[in-house]
């Protein structure tokens, strides 16, 4: 049991190391440091990811696996009847993957249009004579 705490502490130190400076971590990176738990300090799933996730919140870090699942929300709630998301919604989706993860807007509008392609979201057409989808269709992926 003592050993169990030990490597639990050990791989907790790892974790705090890895975090350092930073404001998000990434769904690959997060996964590495799991399977570092679980190979080479004989930690369960369980116990691996209560360290990641503690040490994460601990230190105010965003992890990329459960903010996907917060901004997804978001998108569903911000679209309408007709699964579709306006300029403005899709902004504030942004400025919320933004806020919480510190990536540059390119990088979060090309993240926020995945999650929308993945929910089968379609961008809402905007215009005041001629309505188009331009603006979704510049963001590259």
């Amino acid at each position: 049991m003592a050993t169990d705490q030990t490597q639990r502490q050990r791989f907790a130190e790892l974790v705090k190391l890895q975090l350092q400076g930073r404001r998000f971590l990434e769904r690959d990176q997060e996964r590495r440091l799991l399977e570092e738990g679980l190979t080479r300090y004989g930690l369960t799933l369980e116990q691996a990811t209560g360290v990641l996730r503690s040490a994460a919140e601990h230190d105010s870090i965003a992890l990329e696996g459960e903010l996907g699942t917060s901004s997804r929300e978001l998108l569903r709630t911000l679209s309408d009847k007709r699964s579709r998301v306006s300029r403005d919604d899709f902004k504030r989706a942004v400025a919320f993957y933004r806020a919480r993860t510190g990536v540059p807007e390119a990088d979060a509008q090309k993240r926020v249009k995945r999650m929308m392609e993945e929910l089968d979201l379609r961008p809402k057409p905007t215009g005041r004579v001629i309505r188009s989808r331009r603006w979704y269709r510049a963001i590259n992926s």
